[in-house]
């Protein structure tokens, strides 16, 4: 689809322009990969004119290959969304972590004649890197090569991957150094960043945003139901749904009638092998009635679930941030969440209950907790609660003063060294 036929945003041509590099971003195929990248880029394009180059790994024309592998061959090379254009190169990836340590200088030589190609019709300001490592090492090399500043936004906390691949620690901290601004998503990422690279000037918090728009409270004809409680999230052992059915076990043998709704899709092999686990677990524990997996879900039917849940359950084992929270609240929607990191930046006892983590009895009487004191949390306040801190404007004003202030120091820098 050509940029004339999408909505346009009017920005200025004399505003900053900006590449997005993400490997998690969304297309064609995997229409949820790094959607919080997506909208933080849709937000940057009220201000400022953006390109995204988000590569996808190489996959040979051979028969009989597995889905998750041949999936790639489908992803289209040039898309649109509004007038925001990402383009989707290839690069070869070996199989699990056996390039890990390379991927950096596999994705950069992939992508450099594109961006080359770019540059020339784009002369962009600013390069914008979503995650430090291998993103923001390729945004390093090319900041350097074509004589501009760069961020970058990470997503993850640092750890324990950082202590299992030396080289790769070594490489993002030095990114993370260089650039005129290392976003993080939460104190706590930020805390597991410093862990590493010690206190640095440049480092910044600035959280993914939620879209007030996409995200809204219920029509007040929708009926809510009361035993209904809701997962989602990417369906991996990180996420602790093996928690989540344990507690959805003692509150059925409380008599409780509770109903769980799981949204999410398995990404990857080891996801569906996840998935395959938890069906039998589901299986085993005689909640099979209680329990259905209902896949993947994009606005406005994740909108929906959400506004028709009596609570939203993320039972996470470690979490960046945990914006299904957000958008939860965002819907008037209480929550219940492990304090394992993010969580605790965004729950209160005003909006839910934080409860710790791998505990399936304190997990259960917090979601007792919620629907037992449904009246205590009025959905206009949890909405507010949400767009005040994690709304897509107010997010968006702080990532406009880093872009802008990036390029000015950048500048100011040029023009001293010249004089």
């Amino acid at each position: 689809m050509d940029p004339e036929s999408q909505e346009s945003l009017k920005v200025p041509s004399d505003s900053l322009r900006v590449l997005v590099l993400s490997r998690n971003y969304p297309n064609n195929v995997m229409d949820l990969l790094g959607v919080w990248v997506r909208g933080l880029v849709r937000q940057a394009a009220t201000f400022c004119q953006l390109k995204v180059v988000s590569p996808v790994p190489y996959c040979p024309p051979l028969p009989g290959l597995p889905e998750n592998y041949a999936r790639f061959r489908r992803v289209q090379r040039r898309q649109w969304d509004r007038d925001i254009e990402s383009l989707h190169p290839r690069f070869i990836l070996g199989p699990g972590y056996s390039t890990h340590s390379i991927e950096w200088l596999l994705y950069l030589t992939a992508i450099r004649s594109t961006i080359d190609d770019l540059r020339h019709e784009f002369p962009f300001d600013l390069i914008h890197a979503h995650f430090t490592y291998p993103d923001g090492v390729v945004a390093e090399r090319l900041a350097k090569r074509y004589g501009i500043p760069f961020v970058i936004t990470e997503h993850n906390p640092w750890g324990p991957w950082m202590n299992e691949h030396p080289a790769v620690c070594q490489r993002a901290i030095r990114a993370a150094k260089q650039s005129a601004f290392q976003i993080v998503v939460s104190q706590y990422v930020r805390r597991t960043v410093e862990q590493f690279a010690g206190t640095m000037k440049n480092l910044v918090v600035i959280p993914c945003g939620v879209d007030e728009s996409e995200f809204t409270l219920r029509d007040e004809a929708q009926i809510r139901n009361s035993n209904q409680i809701l997962f989602v999230g990417a369906i991996r052992p990180v996420k602790g749904v093996d928690i989540l059915l344990r507690a959805v076990r003692l509150l059925s043998e409380r008599r409780r009638e509770i109903r769980l709704v799981l949204v999410g899709e398995a990404f990857y092999g080891a996801y569906e092998k996840e998935e395959r686990q938890l069906r039998k677990m589901v299986s085993d524990l005689g909640i099979a009635d209680r329990v259905r997996f209902a896949g993947k879900q994009v606005p406005p039917e994740l909108v929906h679930s959400m506004q028709e849940s009596a609570a939203l359950v993320l039972p996470s084992r470690a979490e960046s941030l945990g914006m299904v929270l957000v958008e939860a609240l965002a819907c008037g929607t209480p929550v219940v969440a492990t304090r394992c990191g993010g969580p605790e930046e965004i729950v209160n006892d005003r909006v839910g209950v934080l409860v710790p983590p791998e505990d399936p009895e304190a997990l259960a009487r917090g979601i007792e907790q919620v629907l037992d004191r449904h009246e205590a949390y009025p959905p206009a306040r949890l909405r507010a609660h949400a767009v005040e801190t994690f709304g897509l404007n107010t997010v968006g004003e702080q990532l406009r003063h880093v872009y802008e202030e990036a390029v000015r120091r950048h500048r100011k820098a040029t023009n001293a060294a010249f004089q």
